[in-house]
């Protein structure tokens, strides 16, 4: 079983969020987000969980881009 990522939400300050990453011994600062991204009605202390998924069409494109730009540096 796939164990969840969770995070505590610290702050909220106007429109964003403090985010610190809940470890077994510790939380640390993880992130200042958006609070547009996270779920409505979401206050100081809540403990929220993380997804990722792969994005592999977003990958590939900036992989492209830096291909890109490592052939114009190298024309230099």
């Amino acid at each position: 079983m796939m164990e969840k990522l969770l995070v505590t939400v610290d702050a909220i300050e106007g429109d964003k969020a403090s985010l610190l990453l809940r470890m077994p011994e510790e939380e640390r600062p993880l992130a200042i987000v958006p609070l547009a991204l996270l779920p409505e009605g979401v206050s100081a202390g809540d403990i929220l969980s993380l997804s990722f998924h792969a994005e592999p069409e977003l990958t590939e494109a900036a992989r492209r881009r830096a291909e890109e730009l490592h052939k114009q540096l190298l024309r230099r």
